[in-house]
């Protein structure tokens, strides 16, 4: 399977599973660093680390 003969909707799928496993790769690394992370805390660190790579693909 190659990704040109994907339909859209799977390409769409792959995409979004591919994104939940980068967030939960981002979230078991934060809470390696300090297992007493709240929930809330850990939330914010991860959209913090997503907002800076955004940040960063734009300027390069």
């Amino acid at each position: 399977m190659t990704l040109e003969t994907l339909k859209p909707e799977e390409k769409v799928n792959l995409s979004i599973s591919m994104i939940d496993t980068c967030i939960r790769i981002c979230a078991e690394a934060l809470k390696d660093q300090d297992e007493t992370i709240k929930e809330e805390e850990l939330l914010e660190k991860v959209r913090a680390r997503i907002m800076y790579k955004k940040r960063r693909h734009h300027e390069v």
